[in-house]
């Protein structure tokens, strides 16, 4: 089986909501989405999909998505789209980075591979441990009774699991977290993520400002660097994002305890291929006892007591 052809389709997908606004006042209204099509010369064809956040959110944007593939089509010619690892390696050999522009055209190889098996690609990445996946919900950066009144919506459409935009000035972040606590019923669970958008000293104090509540504490500051001071200095858990986007950084994230939990994001890794690889090292990172320890059902991570 070889690959023939690639079609790339530009797709706008407007939020239900309006509006998602997270730290910095960045906000998105339209979803800039890319679908790509592989065909091959057995007539079977994959399909993948990237989305970037936008261009201020991470380094990605969806014009710079399109573009890359097109340049990376005609590597892509000729090679067997059931063997992910070759053509990864491939990607990487005709265009250094850009790990977003790789990513579809990687989810459409296992979209063919789980066709020419006859297996949904969860059994190609090792199989389901259960019959649902548990997902947590973001709640959009809004005045703090606002994020509030969503946690009652959002638990009526079954989330147990609340993701709070925070990453704005101290005060109110503070009030935004204590006023969607006070919502939470038991077997919840609270992460407040400033998306990158607060100083060191500014996440201390929000810290502080909420030593009290069940809450973990995401991402907070831009560089690895000041998030794991400040990962150093409070008693929150702490889960890393944006910092972790290879499996170097994976790797230096784990020896250096900087995180309880990591979010792994696909287009964000470079696709399925990099994603289960992270996955894969994340269990293997685990104490010998795993089956003692919990983690959110929704990330992985370094475990912690439950």
């Amino acid at each position: 089986m070889r690959i023939v052809g690639l079609s790339l389709y530009q797709v706008d997908l407007p939020l239900h909501e309006g509006s998602y606004n997270w730290s910095g006042g960045k906000s998105v209204q339209v979803f800039d989405s890319t679908v790509v099509r592989l065909t091959t010369d057995t007539g079977l064809e994959g399909f993948g999909e990237v989305c970037p956040l936008g261009p201020v959110y991470l380094p990605s944007y969806a014009e710079g998505a399109r573009t890359g593939m097109i340049a990376l089509a005609p590597d892509l010619l000729g090679l067997d789209p059931r063997q992910p690892d070759v053509v990864n390696r491939a990607m990487d050999a005709a265009l250094k980075g850009h790990p977003y522009v790789k990513s579809a055209i990687d989810l459409a190889c296992w979209d063919i591979l789980g066709k020419a098996t006859g297996l949904p690609v969860s059994e190609l990445l090792g199989g389901r441990t259960g019959p649902d996946f548990v997902l947590y919900r973001a709640i959009s950066q809004q005045a703090p009774e606002e994020m509030a009144s969503r946690v009652g919506e959002y638990r009526r459409e079954g989330y147990r699991r609340f993701q709070l935009k925070v990453g704005a000035d101290v005060e109110t972040d503070i009030e935004r977290i204590r006023a969607v606590a006070a919502q939470l019923k038991k077997g919840d669970i609270l992460i407040a993520d400033a998306n990158t958008g607060w100083l060191p000293h500014e996440a201390l104090r929000v810290a502080r400002g909420v030593r009290d509540v069940d809450v973990y504490i995401e991402q907070p500051c831009d560089s690895y660097e000041e998030c794991l001071g400040v990962r150093r200095r409070i008693d929150h858990p702490f889960v890393l994002d944006e910092s972790v986007d290879s499996l170097h950084a994976l790797v230096r994230a784990h020896a250096d305890h900087a995180a309880d939990v990591v979010n792994l994001k696909i287009s964000k890794l470079g696709g399925l291929t990099r994603a289960r690889q992270a996955r894969d090292l994340c269990v293997s990172c685990r104490r010998p006892s795993a089956d003692r320890w919990r983690l959110p059902p929704f990330q992985s991570g370094r475990p912690r007591a439950g």
